[in-house]
């Protein structure tokens, strides 16, 4: 898994079990990463250091303070991280800040999550899944 530290710009591989158990520092700097279980906020510059760096998939949730779905659906996107981040890279971009992100990968409404593989958009889902549906979506796409 690929950590994005925002206070000095540097990408860190971390052991997602690691991760669960302790919170992970930069090896550059040692700024601890405020991780969510197995996922991150990142930023503009954060995400296109971990596309251009990632082996892994990419799961996106993009979202927003002031949604409802979206406070509904964090939890649900943090637990299925457990099941998938040794497989799956788990990031959260908050459209408000982030709105040119947003807009380069064609992000409409929110909740969204979007997949991807190999630095391409492969799948997009609008709307605030269960624990369940986002389980499945995933599994039947990595």
């Amino acid at each position: 898994m690929l950590c994005f530290c925002h206070s000095c710009s540097a990408v860190n591989r971390i052991n997602p079990s690691d991760a669960q158990e302790k919170a992970p520092i930069c090896g550059k700097c040692q700024t601890e990463f405020n991780l969510h279980d197995l996922v991150q906020e990142i930023t503009t510059e954060g995400f296109d250091k971990i596309l251009r760096n990632s082996k892994d998939p990419i799961l996106v949730d993009f979202w927003a303070e002031w949604c409802g779905p979206c406070q509904q659906y964090g939890p649900t996107f943090q637990m299925v991280s457990k099941e998938f981040g040794d497989r799956v890279q788990f990031l959260k971009v908050n459209t408000e800040k982030e709105q040119d992100l947003s807009a380069r990968l064609g992000i409409r409404g929110i909740p969204a999550t979007v997949l991807i593989k190999d630095s391409k958009v492969v799948d997009s889902v609008s709307g605030a899944l269960n624990y369940d549906q986002l389980r499945q979506w995933v599994s039947s796409r990595i």
